[in-house]
């Protein structure tokens, strides 16, 4: 018996259809992701001129980053921890924030602040030592 010769084209729209789907999916879907990963409680620093002043009893944490060093304060009284080689001093930050979680162990919140010059890097590298050392509720000011 003869073979018959089977000219058959295959339709490719509906592959490619599918593939651009998953692709805008794929996108979608890494963007929130990304987002995802940096959680900041905006409601600690307000957007009005004239800063609110804190309950009674309760003190302000705020973490400064400079250009040399990282400025911790409670209140208005605070210390400066300085940057080793331009990088940031993990291990007395680590140390001072220890100090801090023993005095407030209830705390999970404080506001993070940067000075113009301030690396991206350095702003990401503090806000997940804080994040890790267990401050959860960290508000990051941009003013």
């Amino acid at each position: 018996m003869a073979k018959k010769k089977v000219n058959v084209e295959l339709n490719m729209t509906p592959f490619i259809g599918l593939f651009a789907l998953l692709v805008v999916m794929l996108l979608l879907t890494a963007v929130w992701n990304n987002i995802s990963a940096l959680s900041t409680n905006t409601s600690a620093s307000t957007a009005s001129d004239e800063a609110s002043p804190p309950p009674k009893n309760q003190v302000n944490l705020t973490v400064t980053i400079l250009t040399k060093g990282v400025e911790m304060a409670e209140n208005t009284k605070g210390n400066v921890i300085p940057h080793l080689s331009g990088e940031v001093n993990k291990a007395s930050f680590i140390t001072a924030l220890q100090v801090w979680r023993s005095k407030y162990p209830k705390r999970k919140d404080l506001v993070l602040n940067t000075e113009n010059g301030v690396t991206y890097k350095m702003l990401i590298t503090v806000f997940d030592t804080l994040v890790g050392e267990g401050w959860h509720d960290v508000g990051v000011s941009t003013q």
